[in-house]
């Protein structure tokens, strides 16, 4: 199956893997929204969208009063978020009860470690989370198109979702890779980025571009995200606009949201380093 097939028939339903609330519909949610549109049962599945299990670090008290939330209400408020967010795009938002980062065992206590290399306690993680998202495939009467994040800006959740895609791909599922946001758009990003796909996909990517009302309807959604789009945009400027010169710049002048085909991890760990360029 390829992107094509997939964006100009929309023969198959399209599972959404997100890391956290507000991935999908911050990174690609025009292209959810054209699923719904044609008709089709798009799906977001947001992979850490649990509740702590043990009593929050002060990394992450401190992450939830950047946000303005409450630590007993966090995750409850962003799952509301995502449930409007999701509706407004035409999706159902489903999640597992995995907890973030931020409140896994204080494994990560700074922003260089949750953007720096996954815990080592992690990596079974991948493992857990490839068995439920095959539970949820074959919920499906045919198979799904499959969409994962490519991780830039490395955070290790999204980190993690990489992995699963390319542990999909193994198993024979075509899994596709969108550009994380807001890390695509923010200046200097392009380096890492030309790294990241080099590495870990397969030929050009494919543009699915966007009518106005579209993309219209991916500002509608991100703008539910009251808890997180003050803070996350803080460095670059309203969301509506940063999203909407980016999202030109794809497409060249018109509204485009952009794929790669992911490629499996045994081809990306017999690539070694130094073939993929001084950058990489």
């Amino acid at each position: 199956m390829t992107l094509v097939s997939v964006m100009c028939e929309l023969t198959a339903d399209a599972i959404f893997l997100s890391p956290h609330f507000d991935d999908v519909p911050l990174s690609c949610g025009g292209t959810v929204a054209l699923f719904a549109a044609s008709g089709r049962k798009p799906v977001i599945l947001t992979l850490f969208g649990g509740e702590p299990s043990e009593p929050l670090s002060f990394f992450a008290q401190q992450q939830h009063r950047w946000r303005g939330m409450d630590d007993r209400t966090a995750v409850q408020l962003r799952r509301e978020e995502e449930r409007a967010a999701a509706a407004e795009l035409g999706a159902t938002a489903h999640w597992f009860d995995v907890p973030d980062a931020i409140y896994r065992d204080a494994r990560y206590n700074s922003d260089d470690e949750l953007f720096g290399p996954l815990h080592p306690d992690d990596l079974v993680l991948v493992d857990e989370l490839l068995d439920l998202v095959e539970e949820v495939i074959r919920s499906h009467a045919e198979s799904p198109a499959i969409f994962v994040p490519l991780a830039l800006g490395n955070h290790v959740d999204h980190q993690i979702a990489r992995l699963l895609g390319t542990r999909l791909v193994e198993r024979g599922f075509s899994v596709w890779a969108y550009e994380d946001q807001p890390y695509s758009a923010m200046p200097g990003s392009q380096a890492e980025r030309d790294c990241t796909i080099q590495r870990w996909t397969a030929g050009p990517p494919w543009l699915v571009f966007l009518s106005e009302e579209l993309f219209q309807r991916r500002l509608r959604a991100i703008s539910h995200y009251r808890s997180q789009i003050a803070f996350v945009f803080r460095d670059l400027g309203p969301f509506d606009r940063v999203l909407r010169s980016y999202t030109l710049e794809v497409g060249r002048g018109q509204l485009a949201e952009r794929f790669w085909e992911l490629q499996p991890l045994s081809t990306v760990e017999r690539a070694p380093e130094q073939r993929r360029g001084e950058l990489c």
